[in-house]
């Protein structure tokens, strides 16, 4: 008696075909995992430049803008008034900042050598201003953890506070929607216009350069 065998022959292949698809489409448990990581990072990446672009607008929106008379008291290491400070130089970096600020201590270093390298110049006033988390702030408090942490770096350079806020509402209706955010550092001219700012934490060096390239672009 004969026997077909065709049918069986194609049951087989059809199945070996199907198994070969299976293991064609389907990636390796490390191949997946491994993808799924590029596009984690892809989107990190993106958010990060988003962030980057967005700052970099609002920051430069703020250069020109005219700031009112700062209102701001002697904290730490001075008894003369920030206002008085100011006037006698052409220049002002001011500098808000708080030891509750992770980015505002790894930068701070940076701000007491320019205190110290400017500290007899008369082109530039650096009034570094010390901010609590609290509302309104506990000035005693404040003075304690400022001076604390000061001792660690050797900063005995004066330090100002915004004790009831009004120059930080001040600059964040300057800032918009963003708010305001720590820290930020402002360069003034003598008609107290932005000419710089840095919103967030700068790089080591950075204000350093941006006020160099200003004393060379008056020459």
């Amino acid at each position: 008696m004969k026997f077909d065998s065709k049918p069986e022959l194609d049951s087989n292949m059809h199945a070996a075909n199907n198994a070969s698809n299976d293991a064609a489409v389907t990636p390796p448990k490390s191949s997946t995992t491994a993808y799924r990581y590029l596009i984690y990072a892809a989107l990190f990446m993106l958010v990060g430049i988003s962030i980057l672009i967005f700052v970099g607008r609002e920051r430069n929106k703020l250069i020109g803008q005219q700031v009112g008379e700062l209102d701001l008291k002697p904290l730490l290491n001075t008894s003369e008034a920030s206002s008085e400070k100011m006037s006698k130089a052409e220049y002002k970096l001011v500098h808000f900042w708080g030891t509750w600020c992770p980015p505002c201590v790894t930068e701070y270093p940076e701000i007491i050598k320019l205190q110290k390298q400017y500290k007899d110049d008369p082109r530039l006033a650096i009034i570094s201003v010390s901010c609590g988390q609290s509302v309104p702030e506990n000035l005693e408090e404040l003075e304690f953890d400022t001076k604390y942490y000061l001792q660690g770096l050797g900063g005995d350079a004066p330090v100002y506070c915004d004790p009831v806020m009004y120059s930080r509402v001040q600059l964040a209706n300057l800032m918009g929607r963003q708010g305001f955010l720590y820290p930020l550092t402002l360069l003034l001219d003598k008609d107290m216009k932005i000419v710089e700012s840095w919103i967030g934490a700068t790089r080591p060096g950075e204000l350093d350069k941006s006020i160099n390239r200003l004393w060379v672009s008056k020459k």
